[in-house]
């Protein structure tokens, strides 16, 4: 793609949205549209059909209850973007993302379940995540809230155990944070944090079929991309920095200086981080627990200096080395970053992309991120009871969580 479209003096975006739902269609666009390579109309509402058809058939997969009253929403957007990192040309991007919302009764309410994709084959990838949203549907449907806090053995799929790899690692080794709190954590260059099986890399990676969508050739300062070493077997090795970090604390220019479109200055910003698959199969990590949590699906995450939470889609209890089918939702997993490292056990085989439409928060910027990662399975993990919401005046079951 040229440059021809930017002027090469500020930031440019552009976007076309469709928004399909059982009875409505509706555009919204913003930006220079006429003149910069997005997908038609036409063409967004078809791909928004097909993904409704898709999550239609999911639902009746899932055999909850009410069925013909799941209502489904899909909104796919094309978006364009162009940016001039200081002392280089223009540089363009286009995107194509996907969120739905599916929305299934429960108890006279509705209980959300959401899922999104950012990249070229929204389609492909929700067929690809089958088992993972057929759960979160019966789930949303079915489950009992979490009854009190649990704190032991936890088993995160991949779809979760990428944001547990965003928050406690991604965030703390970010050059800002790592000086303000994470070295003096535990997370220090040289030290082990967790166990050798554990190995995860920020930046792109050429070559790989499933590239994640927020990988880059140069970032925001101008520097090119490298792929960093952030933790090789168990023991930190790497963190990423922008130009002023690398500076202060002697480290190595990373390509990590990231800013929000029209906003400034760069900051230290994960791009695409990718734990590397293990050799212990998810099935063999609940094998391997007496009592503890199978989480799946998530909501997102947040963390606050050397503390972190994750939120799932929902979990199932493990017996005795195999899961019950007894489904529990709305509870956060939250705790000490370099703790929760440290009680990581097994990393599995069995890695999975997250290209996510949201994006992540940063001193008042967001950023696109992608994050691959496969099972993990830690010991001494807790999870914790989200209060539900306030019952309504014609609440069947009054004060019952969702």
């Amino acid at each position: 793609m040229t440059a021809a479209h930017c002027d090469g003096r500020t930031d440019e975006t552009a976007h076309r949205t469709v928004t399909v739902t059982a009875d409505s269609v509706t555009e919204r666009t913003a930006g220079r549209h006429d003149d910069v390579p997005l997908l038609t109309t036409a063409r967004l509402n078809e791909l928004a059909r097909e993904l409704r058809e898709d999550i239609e058939w999911l639902t009746g997969r899932a055999d909850v209850p009410d069925a013909s009253d799941v209502s489904v929403t899909v909104r796919m957007t094309s978006r364009w973007e162009c940016r001039r990192p200081p002392g280089s040309d223009p540089v363009q991007r286009t995107r194509l993302e996907a969120v739905t919302e599916i929305r299934v009764p429960r108890d006279g309410r509705t209980a959300p379940v959401v899922w999104q994709w950012a990249g070229p084959d929204p389609l492909a990838a929700l067929r690809s995540a089958t088992a993972q949203l057929t759960g979160e549907i019966r789930a949303a449907a079915t489950a009992l809230p979490l009854s009190g806090t649990f704190t032991g053995d936890i088993v995160l799929a991949p779809e979760t155990a990428v944001h547990f790899a965003h928050e406690t690692l991604g965030h703390s080794l970010e050059a800002d944070n790592y000086h303000d709190y994470a070295a003096r954590s535990g997370l220090r260059l040289g030290l082990r944090i967790a166990t050798e099986a554990l190995t995860v890399t920020d930046g792109p990676r050429p070559g790989e079929p499933e590239q994640l969508e927020s990988t880059y050739r140069t970032d925001d300062e101008g520097h090119p991309a490298t792929l960093t070493r952030l933790v090789t077997d168990g023991v930190v090795t790497g963190v990423m920095t922008d130009a002023a970090h690398a500076t202060l604390q002697r480290l190595p220019r990373t390509g990590n200086g990231r800013r929000s479109l029209g906003t400034g200055p760069a900051q230290p910003r994960m791009s695409a981080l990718s734990v590397a698959a293990g050799s212990t199969p998810a099935a063999d990590m609940i094998r391997s627990v007496r009592r503890g949590l199978y989480c799946r699906g998530a909501w997102g995450g947040g963390s606050v200096e050397d503390l972190f939470v994750i939120r799932p889609g929902y979990a199932e209890w493990i017996e005795d080395g195999a899961l019950t089918g007894v489904l529990v939702r709305r509870l956060d997993i939250k705790g000490n970053k370099t703790a929760a490292l440290r009680a990581l056990r097994q990393v599995g085989d069995d890695v999975a992309c997250f290209n996510p439409v949201t994006g992540c928060g940063k001193n008042g910027q967001e950023l696109p991120v992608g994050v691959a990662a496969p099972s993990l399975a830690c010991e001494d993990l807790t999870a914790v009871p989200v209060p539900g919401p306030r019952p309504r005046r014609d609440d069947p079951a009054p004060g019952r969580p969702l």
